[in-house]
């Protein structure tokens, strides 16, 4: 067995404590010299190698700094430090599961190492294994019962736990105690407020009001104490009482949704229960004469009422908006074309109002001429009203109308631009948002439209360079920059327009820098399992740990993650019919990729020597030739298998799970995809397709088991019984477009052709949208159409968008 740390002679143990602390000021360099240092006498010391493996590590060497632990440890396997070190290692490459092991290897030969305790049950936390994490935390306190961090840890893991009553009893144990450091009066305020919601989960409203009343005094966020005092008087059933504090809360915030509703719920309504709907209405009018500023309190009527009721209270919102020049009117009120009737509704109020302003200059219950502007606002909302129900061409007038009577107001371009778009015309729409970005090419938002647009008509490299104006002017590396940003709809659309270029392997890059940044939002966490604790801002530390469970349901995880596996499926597909993919090269020529390099280059130094020789991550692999020469439909498992434990209610997540495991021959599991699609969704148009695929795989594959396929075929038959794959496309676009894609991957590309080409016949007209037609065009070119077809396709597909430019 190696000598340990303390058996070395005093000069090295003095080196060996001088390399820790070199890890800790981050200089690895000097540390690894440090401990190369002592392996010269020493070669065979264990915790010396698995330090200089620590510092490889950290130092860009992982596999040799790996290799070199390893070894450490196979010398020493019962050392505390090695176990130590290799956790460190772990933990940082995001390894938590087997940093978790290496810990607990170290605490078995250092059961009462804080240091150790402290990180391991970060991690447990960070792996939502709180039993664990109050185990170890109860550790920490009983060492050092005076210090907060470990007994604030010790409640919030009980709380974590489910455990409310053992987390008010630590803090009542601990909170008045000679802790030091010392609280001061937020921290304070805080811990008082935390404890009452700890007192409150734990059911016992009456003794939180109590409470509530006793730290008055502490509280420095005065509103936060009054939305607590109101809750709970609600809870409490004490309604009188709980109305008058709602009322004070609105009169500080008259905008604010759960004010209204805890006000409503006060008076014994409940706002989505329609037979208290006339009630709520009467609420929320004493309300508006309360509060006549409030814009909520305006609109919430809207919500409530039918008929001429609605008429008069959308007459109120809309002449207000109209004389107010507000330009989200639309936008607030798009939420009610949901009720065909109040949608239509709305577009015949606001057609009279323009009509009144076109004739007298004034509204009909008004004796003052309005503003010029009205007008402008009234072409505006009719402009999206008619975009909202596809008539672009109406749109197109009415805003041209708005834009003529005001060539400077912005607005009107972008909702140009908006139904172009809609329309079909993407480049049209392109160019309309840059003369609006033109108007003001300091407004960000404006930038960022005009970026969007670029990039649905492939324009990647020009939309590259208008990014740019995002980063400072100062940055090292600008591409790099623009990662770090994290703008996960810049990733995707990026994405998007590079695999409508053909370009799968650029593609993957940009999917996967979107899927990385909801990675990094998980790994962030770990900052602050200590830091809260230690700043004792556990109210907003546990409100972060209760939506990082929900981190990856975020759409644009979800968009990205599906469009990647769908990548790695067609590359998939193309090796089996050896039509290997070959990543694309990046031309090589002067177009400036940072304002500090060119593209021969890379993200070097110029010779003027700006920017940094440090070569990114995001230059490594420019064409993304390691997600090309990847394991395809494993790493396209791996995304599937992610969104069905991220994703289950998503239908898309199991029409994916099903592409995947149908290519990788498991059958159980296709058919489990199936039946947890048939659960969500009994009629989605994919489940035929998806049935006769299953079948005829299990008809076709030899190589799998024949007793397998008997309880799989009794499965399809009991579940779908006879199935036809061109089951409902005689009336569904949505079952076309499944079917058709069904029968491209059985090799039957002239049925498919033969159904696509129909997409834009008048049977069809429910639930045909622009972007459908688009899918279907992009299919009929993957069937091997000639070029006739796809021209009739288009010719027919213009009859439905006539502005379209896109056929």
């Amino acid at each position: 067995m190696s000598m340990t740390v303390t058996e070395l002679p005093h000069k090295e143990q003095a080196l060996f404590r001088s390399a820790l602390k070199l890890y800790e000021a981050s200089q690895y360099k000097k540390g690894l010299k440090v401990s190369e240092q002592i392996l010269k006498k020493f070669p065979d010391h264990g915790e010396t190698l698995s330090v200089k493996g620590m510092f490889l590590a950290h130092l860009e060497r992982k596999e040799e700094g790996y290799e070199l632990m390893e070894r450490g440890l196979k010398i020493n396997p019962q050392s505390s430090i090695s176990w130590h070190v290799y956790g460190l290692v772990c933990r940082s490459d995001k390894k938590y599961v087997q940093a978790i092991k290496c810990y607990e290897e170290a605490l078995k030969a250092d059961s009462e190492n804080m240091h150790i305790l402290r990180e391991v049950a970060s991690l447990y936390v960070q792996m939502r294994q709180y039993s664990k994490a109050v185990e170890c935390r109860e550790k920490l306190t009983a060492m050092n019962p005076f210090f907060p961090s470990f007994w604030l840890g010790l409640a919030t893991a009980h709380h974590m736990n489910g455990r409310y009553d053992l987390a008010i009893k630590v803090i009542s144990a601990h909170e008045l105690g000679n802790n030091q450091p010392p609280l001061d009066k937020y921290m304070i305020s805080e811990l008082s407020l935390y404890k009452n919601w700890l007192i409150e989960l734990n059911g016992d409203y009456q003794q939180a009001l109590e409470h509530l009343k006793e730290i008055r005094p502490q509280i420095v966020d005065i509103t936060g104490w009054k939305e607590k005092k109101a809750r709970l008087l609600l809870k409490a059933d004490r309604k009188e009482a709980a109305a008058t504090a709602f009322q004070d809360l609105l009169e500080r915030n008259s905008e604010n949704d759960d004010y209204i509703t805890g006000y409503m719920e006060c008076n014994g309504l409940d706002m989505k229960c329609d037979e208290d709907q006339d009630a709520v209405l009467e609420v929320i009018g004493t309300l508006q004469q309360q509060f006549p500023s409030s814009n909520r309190l305006r609109f919430l009527p809207l919500m409530y009422s039918t008929g001429d009721n609605f008429v008069v209270a959308a007459e109120s919102l809309a002449k207000y908006a109209l004389r107010k020049g507000i330009p989200s009117l639309f936008s607030s009120v798009r939420v009610l074309y949901a009720d065909k009737a109040k949608g239509a509704a709305l577009g015949t109020l606001i057609e009279s109002c323009a009509t009144q302003i076109r004739d007298t200059k004034r509204f009909n219950d008004s004796t003052d001429d309005e503003p010029a502007s009205v007008l402008l606002w009234c072409n505006y909302y009719l402009a999206q009203h008619y975009d909202y129900y596809g008539d672009h061409e109406r749109a197109l007038t009415l805003i041209e109308e708005a834009i003529r009577s005001s060539p400077k107001t912005i607005e009107p371009y972008m909702i140009k631009a908006r139904i172009l778009k809609h329309a079909g015309d993407f480049r049209g729409a392109r160019d309309t948002m840059d003369y609006a970005r033109q108007q003001d090419v300091g407004d960000r938002y404006l930038t960022t439209k005009f970026i969007k647009y670029m990039l649905r008509v492939d324009e990647v490299d020009e939309a590259e360079k208008t990014y740019l104006l995002f980063v400072n002017e100062d940055a090292p590396h600008k591409i790099q920059e623009i990662v770090n940003m994290q703008a996960t709809w810049y990733m995707n659309e990026r994405g998007h327009a590079y695999r409508r270029m053909g370009d799968i392997g650029r593609a993957l890059k940009h999917y996967h820098q979107a899927i990385s940044v909801f990675d990094t939002y998980q790994d962030d966490q770990y900052d602050f399992h200590q830091y809260s604790v230690r700043k004792v801002t556990l109210r907003s530390y546990i409100d972060i740990l209760e939506w990082e469970a929900t981190v990856y349901e975020n759409p644009a995880y979800q968009t990205a993650a599906r469009a990647a596996a769908e990548c790695y499926l067609e590359l998939a597909d193309r090796k089996a019919s050896c039509n290997t993919f070959v990543p694309i090269e990046i031309e090589k020529d002067d177009k400036p990729l940072t304002r500090n390099g060119s593209a021969q280059q890379g993200q070097q130094n110029l010779a003027a020597g700006v920017g940094e020789t440090k070569v990114y991550d995001v230059e490594k692999d420019p064409n993304g030739t390691k997600f090309v020469e990847s394991d395809n439909l494993a790493e396209a498992l791996k995304l599937a298998e992610h969104l069905e434990s991220v994703a289950a209610s998503n239908p898309d997540t199991h029409v994916l799970a099903f592409e995947v495991h149908l290519r990788m021959q498991k059958y159980f599991l296709v058919l489990k995809a199936i039946n947890a699609l048939k659960a969500i969704d009994a009629t989605h148009p994919a489940l035929p397709s998806m049935v006769v695929r299953l079948s005829q795989a299990l008809d076709t594959d030899e190589s799998f088991a024949a007793a397998l396929k008997v309880p799989l075929r009794a499965q399809l038959a009991k579940s779908f019984g006879a199935v036809d794959i061109t089951t409902g496309t005689a009336e569904s676009i949505d079952s076309v477009l499944a079917a058709a894609k069904s029968m491209l991957a059985m090799g039957n590309g002239d049925q498919a052709a033969a159904l696509l080409v129909q997409t834009p016949e008048a049977k069809y007209a429910e639930g045909r949208t622009l972007l459908k037609l688009l899918e279907a065009k992009r299919l009929l070119a993957k069937s091997g159409a000639d070029e006739s077809t796809q021209a009739a396709f288009g010719a027919s597909a213009k009859t439905v968008f006539p502005l379209a430019t896109c056929f």
